[in-house]
């Protein structure tokens, strides 16, 4: 590399940047204005960011504070054994060292980790941005996510974007050993991060030029490959010797009603139930449409990625699918690119995804079980 390419590389890593920082401070006081109009009415109740904390945040919270349970500690089988361990990691020195309340160091680090996901995510598009208003934009597809609510609020979303959306950079430039340590930390923070593995793959076949040989085989890239699904594999084995059961983070899904099941069914369900299903369903059309949509672009890797996660969270239910989607890197791909061929539709996005995003909020506070 010459010093040329070097400087210009090291000016727009800086650019980059600041344009997250600038993003991530707008989404902050976003959040923040939102949470606190919603305290003029009904119940709701933000004084502090420590507020923000509820539902899941909760079960991060008790890892945090004890570590991991022996046993279901309400007799149900509900436990906090599905909730993978990098995320809580984080926040540990907020509270253990910094002294910062349990509840404010889970929520703290969530909204830390939205920096780094703002910033991966300019990372991984970086070869369709040119102008700084490129940047901006994409990165307001992190910055205010319609599911914004899961960035601000004690939740793995935020890291587990950042770290597939590295993976995928750095996949995407053949630094293969990088990019399996970020599916290996991506699996350690939520289970769908396994599924890095196969996108993984289809990037080494696709560099390739889909000409598979043992003999070009390097080891780089095996060993990237090994590290992809170690996260989930090292919980695996703990959880197996703290409580007997390898597989309770699978298990305890049963006390939520969450259970593997037809994906079609799920889908049927949807557009016969009212209200909130319906847009749920729509949402799962537009991930497996929006996936079909980045094999034409050539994008294989992420085409397929976004494919298998949305296939995984529609076998299990229409609960909680809405997230798991909107918080996919090749989805928010997926859309920028829909977006940069009409600046006009940017308008109607920004409308959706803004009024959405301040919605959630409101209602996360009103205690609507839709927003879990």
């Amino acid at each position: 590399m010459n010093r040329d390419s070097s400087s210009t590389e090291c000016r727009l890593g800086r650019n980059t940047l600041v344009i997250a920082i600038v993003l991530w401070i707008a989404s902050n006081v976003f959040v923040t204005g939102v949470a606190t109009v919603a305290t003029w009415e009904g119940i709701a109740q933000y004084k502090r960011m420590a507020n923000l904390c509820r539902w899941d945040c909760g079960w991060y919270s008790s890892v945090v504070d004890a570590g991991y349970h022996f046993t279901s500690p309400f007799g149900n089988g509900a436990a906090n054994w599905p909730f993978h361990p990098l995320f809580p990691i984080t926040a540990y020195p907020l509270h253990k060292w910094l002294k910062l309340s349990l509840p404010g160091s889970v929520v703290l680090a969530s909204k830390l980790e939205l920096l780094l996901a703002i910033y991966a995510f300019l990372l991984m598009l970086s070869d369709q941005l040119e102008t700084t208003s490129d940047y901006a934009r994409a990165a307001s597809l992190v910055a205010f996510n319609p599911y914004l609510i899961y960035a601000h609020a004690g939740y793995a979303e935020p890291l587990y974007f950042a770290l597939i959306a590295f993976g995928f950079y750095f996949a995407g430039r053949q630094r293969w050993i990088t990019a399996g340590a970020m599916g290996g930390f991506a699996s350690a923070t939520r289970v769908l991060g396994v599924l890095f593995c196969f996108s993984y793959v289809i990037a080494w076949l696709k560099e390739q030029q889909w000409r598979f040989s043992f003999r070009k085989l390097r080891l780089n890239a095996m060993v990237g490959l090994l590290l992809c699904p170690l996260g989930t594999a090292l919980f695996t084995i703990y959880l197996h010797s703290r409580m007997g059961d390898a597989l309770a983070w699978e298990h305890a899904h049963v006390a939520w009603g969450k259970q593997p099941g037809s994906p079609w069914k799920t889908l049927q369900l949807c557009f016969t139930q009212p209200h909130w299903p319906q847009v749920w369903g729509v949402f799962m059309v537009a991930a497996f449409v929006a996936s079909a949509w980045l094999f034409k672009l050539r994008k294989p890797e992420l085409g397929l990625y976004l494919a298998l996660v949305a296939l995984v969270a529609v076998s299990t239910g229409y609960w909680a699918v809405a997230r798991y989607i909107w918080w996919q890197p090749p989805f928010l791909y997926a859309i920028y690119r829909l977006l940069r061929r009409n600046s006009g539709a940017w308008l109607i996005y920004v409308a959706f995804a803004s009024g959405m995003a301040a919605f959630m909020v409101i209602e996360w506070f009103s205690g609507h079980n839709f927003v879990i």
